[in-house]
C-alpha cells in the first residue's frame, strides 16, 4: 500500500504518518541554510526534529514546527547561538484560512510572487529577469501579500497592525509552505499524477523536486521498520560563562574529555554521564581560578536527547540555556557553591635569608680549606607533594635553567604532562614567587630535574607499561638514561 504524503484518519504517531513530509521539510531547511547533505546530517536534523514533536501533532503544524527547528539544529552545529528578533512567532501555530485568504486573492503576479519568492526564497533581481516585470511591480505585489495577511490576521483577533515587514515576510515565507489540506498517495505523485494538484501544494511540489534532483529517493521517504522515534535519553551540565571568564571555556571544554558542545559566546553543555569526573574537573577549575567561581554558574537537566558531532539533539539545549540564568554565580546544581581559588602556600624564602647567610658563609669557609666534591645533580629539585581532589599536587623549587619534566600513573597508565624542550616551558605553572605548582590526576607522578632535555620517552613508556610498576620502571631508565638528573617519586595513598 502506498505511503501517503498526509495521513487520512488513522491515529498514530506523526513520527510515522508524516515520515516522508517531516523529511522534506528538513531537507529543504537544511539546503536553504547552506548545509551539504548527507545521510549523517539528515539523520541528525531529522532526530533532533522529532525529539521535539508530540506524536500527535497535526502534520501541517509537525511541517512548520521542522522548519524552525532544523534551522535550530544548524545554529548549534555551527556552535553559534540563532538570533531570533521574534523568538515567539515559532511557536504561534499558522490558520489555515490565513492561506485560503491569500489564494482566494491572488492575481497572476502576487501568485508568481507568493509561491516563488517566498515558498523557493528568490530574490526580486531574479524574478525581474525570470518573470519580465520591473521592479516597481514587484515590490507592489509583495506589498499587498503584506497588507492581505495583516487583514486576515487582524480578523482573527491576532495584532499585527505595527508589525514590521520582515516578521511579515516571516509569516508569508511559513504560509508559502504551509499545507493544510490532505495530499494523494505519494506513490501516484513521484509517478507524475495528480498535477493539478502538485503545483498549488507545497508538500508535494517540494518532494517532487527533491526527487528528481537526486537529493532524495523514494525510500528516504519510507519511516524504518520497528522504532522511528527516537527514544534516548541524556543527562546535561549547562554552564554559563560570565564575561570575565569565558576565555576559560575553550581549555574547560578540552580538558573535560566528555562530550560537550559550546553555544553562542558563554554557554557550555557537558555530558553528565560521568558526573564524579565532570564534578573532579569542575572543582579543580575553579579552586586554580581557570575561572573563578564568581564566573561560573551551572544547572543539571535530564530528558530526550542523543549526543552526536553536531552536538546534543532535542529540547535539553535550549531548555539548559533559560534554566542556567536564574541560578546564582558561583553555584552549580548537584554541586552547591563551587570553591574558591586556593590561597598561595606562604613562602619562607624571607624568614630564611639570615640562615642562608650563614650557611652561605661556612660552605665558603668549608671550601677554602678543601676541595668539595661534585654534586650528585645538576640542578636539584626542591618537591613537596600532597595528594587532593583526585590527584597530587607538587609543588616544587628548582633552578630558572633547569629542564622539567613531568609523568602521571593512573590507573597502571604513563602519560607524559610535560617534557621540557625549553627551560622555559615549565613557567605556565609558575606561582609568583619563584617556585611552582601543579596538580595531577591519578594515583602517581615523577618530576624530573635536567641540565638538557631528556630523550625521547615514547619508547620508555611503553616498555614501562609492561612492568608490574610502570612508575618505578620509568624512573629506573630515566635515572640510567640521565645519571645526572634529580627525581621525585610520589604515590597517592
Amino acid at each position: 500500500m502506498p505511503l501517503p504524503v498526509f495521513p487520512g484518519l488513522r491515529r498514530t504517531d506523526i513520527a510515522v504518518s508524516g515520515w516522508a513530509a517531516i523529511t522534506v521539510r528538513v531537507v529543504w531547511a537544511l539546503l536553504c541554510d547552506g548545509v551539504r547533505l548527507n545521510a549523517r546530517v539528515l539523520r541528525d536534523a531529522r532526530d533532533h526534529v522529532l525529539y521535539h514533536l508530540d506524536p500527535a501533532t497535526p502534520l501541517c503544524h509537525a511541517e512548520d514546527q521542522a522548519d524552525n527547528l532544523t534551522r535550530q539544529f544548524v545554529a548549534q552545529a555551527r556552535r553559534v547561538r540563532r538570533k531570533d528578533p521574534w523568538p515567539q512567532d515559532a511557536v504561534m501555530p499558522l490558520s489555515p484560512r490565513w492561506r485560503r485568504a491569500l489564494e482566494n486573492s491572488l492575481t497572476p503576479l502576487t501568485m508568481a510572487m507568493f509561491r516563488q519568492h517566498y515558498g523557493d526564497a528568490r530574490p526580486l533581481p531574479d524574478l525581474e529577469l525570470t518573470l519580465q516585470v520591473d521592479r516597481i511591480a514587484l515590490e507592489g505585489a509583495r506589498g499587498g501579500l503584506r497588507e492581505m495577511v495583516r487583514r486576515a490576521a487582524c480578523a482573527d483577533g491576532l495584532p499585527v497592525e505595527d508589525w514590521h515587514n520582515d516578521r511579515l515576510d516571516r509569516l508569508l515565507r511559513r504560509l508559502a509552505a504551509f499545507a493544510p489540506g490532505q495530499c494523494p498517495a505519494l506513490e501516484e505523485v513521484l509517478r507524475g499524477a495528480h498535477h493539478s494538484h502538485v503545483v498549488t501544494c507545497p508538500r508535494c511540489t517540494r518532494t517532487l523536486r527533491l526527487v528528481r534532483a537526486n537529493l532524495l529517493t523514494p525510500a528516504d521517504l519510507e519511516p524504518p521498520l520497528g522504532s522511528t522515534r527516537p527514544n534516548h535519553r541524556a543527562t546535561v551540565l549547562a554552564l554559563h560563562f560570565h564575561p570575565d571568564g569565558r576565555h576559560h571555556r575553550e581549555a574547560l571544554a578540552k580538558e573535560a574529555r566528555l562530550p560537550s558542545s559550546p553555544v553562542g559566546d558563554d554557554l557550555l553543555l557537558v555530558d553528565w554521564a560521568d558526573p564524579e569526573a565532570a564534578t573532579d574537573l569542575l572543582l579543580l577549575a575553579t579552586q586554580v581560578g581557570r575561572p573563578k567561581r564568581d564566573h561560573l554558574r551551572g544547572v543539571v537537566l535530564e530528558g530526550p536527547g542523543r549526543w552526536t558531532p553536531h552536538g546534543l539533539l532535542g529540547p535539553l539545549a535550549s531548555e539548559a540555556d533559560h534554566a542556567v540564568r536564574s541560578r546564582s554565580w558561583g553555584t552549580v546544581d548537584a554541586l552547591g557553591e563551587l570553591p574558591g581559588v586556593l590561597p598561595s602556600p606562604p613562602s619562607a624564602r624571607q624568614m630564611w635569608v639570615g640562615v642562608a647567610a650563614l650557611g652561605l658563609l661556612a660552605l665558603l669557609t668549608v671550601r677554602a680549606a678543601r676541595q668539595s666534591p661534585a654534586p650528585d645533580v645538576d640542578h636539584p629539585l626542591e618537591v613537596e607533594f600532597s595528594p587532593g581532589r583526585g590527584g597530587i599536587w607538587s609543588e616544587f623549587d628548582v633552578e630558572e635553567g633547569a629542564y622539567v619534566t613531568l609523568v602521571r600513573e593512573a590507573d597502571g597508565v604513563l602519560d607524559v604532562v610535560l617534557a621540557s624542550h625549553d627551560p622555559a616551558d615549565k613557567a605556565g605553572w609558575a606561582v609568583g614567587d619563584g617556585s611552582y605548582r601543579v596538580h595531577t590526576m591519578g594515583s602517581g607522578v615523577l618530576l624530573v630535574s635536567s641540565a638538557q632535555p631528556l630523550p625521547p620517552l615514547g619508547p620508555v613508556m611503553v616498555v614501562a607499561g609492561l612492568a608490574n610498576d610502570p612508575l618505578a620502571e620509568v624512573e629506573a631508565r630515566i635515572r640510567r638514561a640521565a645519571p645526572r638528573a634529580d627525581l621525585r617519586a610520589r604515590r597517592r595513598p
